[in-house]
């Protein structure tokens, strides 16, 4: 709903026609128009461009600029004056997002990214590092494998880069409740909402996880952790598979290598989250060991890995999670009492409870708390930032969602075949009912493009009996097969 003092003052600068005024009273746009981004004074308004298709960005009037918010705290000295820049060591061609969502777009919406001191080439957070790891996703931001016919090809694209940012907001924003303090709630809102990409790591600005005296203000900093840090998980699988570093410096404030923290746009955690990344990466060609070097999330710039980290969980599904992407696109089966709820097709809700487990519902107040609320607020904001859809109101939240997704029983990993484990011939694997760390995509469920690794998983599966067979409770006596 547009602000009449702020539809004053661009009338101030501008004349339009009663019929565009109607309109943009109404919320309405005129379906033959391609609409060009303005910017008058303070606000961005909608112009409209007959015949022209070079962009069709839209941001809505009352968003206002960068430049009209006051300038966020700064930790550390700033950048490098020279640095190795983003580059891609696979030459990966241009994303189709790329054809409409422009640099100058990304630094309005964080001029301060990088502990406040804006877009950089020489640090984790920058349009350049933002398009390269755009391009290992070309779905992401795009039209491209969306069939929903809920929202149009470029309504879609625009609430596939909202959700992104709004999770972005709240997992490394500057988060400053104290603009609400000064500003009008509107001008509040839009200088609040642009404080994404501000952190690095977990706790950040200064992290508590990090050496006092080095806490994160340069993305080195993260190279070693106090104990709190590490993050390790452990089982037999989760060992065999993804095991922690024991290294260990001599640094009493920070000793440990081993440190699996939250790093990155939408800060990606875990021993078992930083492995698979690892895999996925070298399925691209792109060989690191996270493992033994979780920072180089961090200080990795071919390709630069604290954009691409997060892309890439929010790109992947995790049985029984489907894809924060998938869910926004409409391309996930939510099972039939979700559906009968109306938790089904392109919404936002769900992916508060893939990234963490949030279902709290939105505050009423703004800015409100942390949480799924802010994830909700800030999915809002960038989509009336783009003009796009949010879309119905009960299903921003995961709140009222009937089945959570643990809960929608299929099958979800990759196990040893009990059913001939005990016979004299040569172990397999199968499709389990609970979960595990070799995936198997039901193609009820998952997309094809994932429901094709399953011949790939399955033989994994198989390898990793006969690799270490205990991690399965297995041996030569109780498991015949294992003589095969």
């Amino acid at each position: 709903m547009l602000l009449w003092n702020n539809l004053l003052s661009v009338l101030n600068a501008l004349v339009y026609s009663v019929e565009n005024l109607e309109g943009f009273e109404n919320g309405l746009l005129d379906d033959a128009s391609i609409i060009n981004t303005t910017i008058v004074g303070d606000s961005r308004v909608h112009q409209h461009n007959q015949g022209t298709e070079d962009n069709s960005i839209v941001t809505a009037i009352d968003y206002g600029n960068a430049s009209s918010c006051p300038k966020a705290a700064k930790y550390g000295t700033g950048p490098p004056e020279s640095c190795t820049e983003p580059t891609d060591p696979n030459n990966m061609p241009p994303s189709e997002l790329e054809s409409w969502f422009t640099q100058e777009m990304f630094e309005d919406l964080f001029p301060f990214a990088n502990l406040g001191w804006g877009p950089s080439s020489c640090w984790p957070y920058s349009y350049a590092a933002f398009r390269i790891a755009s391009r290992y996703f070309p779905e992401f931001g795009t039209s491209i494998n969306v069939t929903n016919t809920v929202y149009t090809a470029d309504e879609n694209k625009k609430r596939d880069l909202a959700a992104f940012f709004a999770h972005a907001v709240q997992e490394t924003g500057e988060n400053n409740i104290a603009l609400y303090d000064t500003l009008a709630d509107q001008d509040a809102s839009n200088c609040f909402y642009r404080g994404g990409f501000y952190n690095w790591f977990e706790g950040g600005p200064t992290s508590s996880f990090l050496d006092p005296k080095t806490p994160g203000y340069t993305p080195a900093d993260g190279a070693s952790c106090a104990s709190a840090g590490q993050y390790c998980s452990a089982s037999d699988q989760i060992t065999y598979f993804y095991p922690c570093s024991n290294a260990t410096i001599d640094n009493t404030a920070a000793p440990y290598k081993g440190c699996y923290f939250g790093r990155g746009a939408i800060q990606i955690s875990y021993n078992y989250n930083y492995g698979q990344f690892q895999d996925w990466l070298r399925s691209v060609n792109i060989n690191v060991d996270l493992l033994n070097e979780p920072n180089l999330v961090m200080t990795k710039m071919d390709p630069p890995l604290a954009v691409l980290a997060s892309l890439w969980f929010y790109m992947t599904p995790q049985p029984p999670k489907p894809a924060m992407h998938d869910i926004v696109m409409g391309n996930w089966n939510s099972g039939a009492k979700n559906k009968a709820a109306g938790y089904d097709g392109p919404i936002f809700g769900p992916t508060s409870l893939i990234i963490n487990n949030e279902c709290s519902g939105e505050d009423p107040t703004n800015p409100g708390g942390p949480g799924e609320s802010r994830r909700i607020k800030a999915f809002k904001w960038f989509c009336g930032y783009f003009d796009a859809p949010t879309g119905p109101e009960q299903t921003l939240s995961c709140k009222n969602m009937p089945v959570p997704l643990d809960q929608i029983f299929y099958n979800l990993s990759y196990q040893p075949d009990w059913s001939s484990t005990w016979k004299e011939v040569p172990c397999t694997c199968a499709p389990a009912s609970y979960g595990g760390l070799i995936f198997y995509y039901d193609p009820e469920y998952y997309p094809a493009s994932f429901v094709a690794q399953n011949a790939y998983n399955r033989i994994k599966c198989i390898a990793s009996i006969y690799a270490n067979p205990s991690m399965y409770s297995m041996d030569n006596s109780t498991s015949p097969c294992l003589n095969y």
